[in-house]
């Protein structure tokens, strides 16, 4: 499949048949993680796979007793990761903020060419970010040294087929995408029609089914299970990233 018609059929996938990903196919995800652009070239992603199902099951719990971890073939952490660099002499003792937000950006993108290499091959998976909450806890599991901390995790696996579903439904594409300048897309009758689209759509689901709409589902941003910023740069801290 082609990289633009892999793209358009993304969807997000949590039920896996238990299959492992085999070494050929784990070799090309990792091809595209290498290959994936880095800011300024300073190689700050390191990427940490895990399959070993204690580990997983311990992740899983650690990130909200997540099922889908539990199940999946490979977990892969990318990390932001200076400790090369330090090696090198090339970071001073307090470093520049522009390392965390490369760090972040970058992330990001190799977390992006994993999945769809994955879903080029078959394969499916889902973004994760809850292992934040219990961030110190991840980086005692996986070993981390200081200058080395988990950005985005993603969950890879064989997609089961009695569980994909139709693709969730996106804002309209003018909220989304804008021309020379930015433009106010919000248009209340739009969103109506939109939530209507998206309570039809949680409501069809095999999976997770329930009563919910865009509206809805975005205020849960406030919710007190939130991570709070404070015990992220605390353990951002305590892991060497002090930032001027």
């Amino acid at each position: 499949m082609d990289a633009i018609a892999t793209i358009k059929k993304h969807q997000s996938v949590r039920k896996f048949t238990g299959e492992s990903i085999s070494q050929e196919q784990l070799t090309q995800i990792e091809d595209a993680i290498i290959r994936t652009s880095s800011t300024c070239f300073f190689q700050l992603i390191t990427t940490i796979e895990v399959s070993d199902k204690a580990k997983l099951q311990q992740i899983a719990a650690l990130s909200g007793h997540q099922e889908h971890i539990a199940a999946c073939s490979h977990f892969l952490f990318f990390c932001l990761d200076v400790t090369k660099l330090q090696h090198i002499g090339a970071m001073p003792k307090t470093l520049p903020f522009r390392v965390l937000f490369s760090g972040i950006t970058d992330a990001g993108l190799y977390c992006q060419n994993a999945l769809t290499a994955a879903e080029s091959l078959g394969l499916g998976g889902v973004v994760i970010s809850a292992f934040r909450v219990q961030i110190a806890k991840i980086a005692e599991l996986l070993e981390l040294p200081q200058g080395c901390a988990p950005l985005v995790g993603l969950c890879l696996g064989v997609p089961d087929p009695k569980f994909l579903e139709g693709q969730k439904p996106r804002l309209p594409r003018s909220w989304l995408i804008m021309k020379e300048h930015y433009q106010d897309p919000f248009d209340a009758a739009e969103l109506k029609q939109y939530d209507e689209e998206m309570q039809r759509y949680y409501e069809s689901r095999v999976y997770n089914q329930r009563s919910d709409n865009w509206t809805n589902s975005a205020r849960n941003l406030g919710k007190d299970y939130a991570v709070k910023a404070p015990s992220l740069i605390a353990f951002f801290n305590a892991q060497g990233f002090i930032f001027e």
